[in-house]
């Protein structure tokens, strides 16, 4: 399964620095347009200097060790904004774009961090109390791509545990 394909559609505002038009894309835009694309299209186009993404989507690196505290304290995943994964993403590829590494190298620890305990949650969760997967409370504490990967290791987890017992 591709969680990044989840994360790579997600839409970010940009400013067309020039007129671009990429008709198998569907996408046709006069300079100073201002309008969403996917996340991937965003990040290709800047690197072209055809946009100007909006950096108010960016996360902002104190929120996220303020999350990774809040994870590191809780038994169950706290809930994270839907979009925070493209939000990470958009994050990491400005700081690189700026050279800022001392802020890059900080957020990219964080989030590792945050994300290996909340894996390291699911599976406990997913191993003890399979039916998780349909408690809706926590359901709504994961982004679009955990729960991909919450039925991903839901699928794993039970397929392995019927094949021994």
């Amino acid at each position: 399964m591709s969680f990044g394909g989840i994360t790579n559609w997600r839409p970010v505002r940009v400013v067309f620095k020039r007129d671009v038009d990429l008709p198998l894309l569907g996408i046709s835009h006069k300079a100073g347009t201002e309008t969403e694309v996917p996340l991937y299209l965003a990040l290709r186009l800047d690197e072209m200097g055809a946009v100007e993404i909006d950096e108010s989507n960016a996360v902002q690196p104190r929120d996220v060790a303020s999350l990774k505290y809040l994870e590191q304290r809780e038994s169950y995943p706290v809930k994270l904004p839907e979009d925070f994964y493209p939000r990470v993403r958009l994050t990491i590829y400005l700081l690189n774009k700026k050279g800022d590494v001392k802020t890059l190298r900080t957020v990219v620890q964080d989030v590792r961090e945050l994300v290996i305990e909340r894996i390291k949650k699911i599976s406990v969760l997913v191993a003890t109390k399979p039916d998780i997967v349909n408690d809706q409370d926590f359901v709504s504490r994961l982004t679009p791509e955990e729960k991909a990967l919450l039925l991903s290791i839901h699928a794993a987890i039970t397929s392995f545990i019927f094949s021994i017992v």
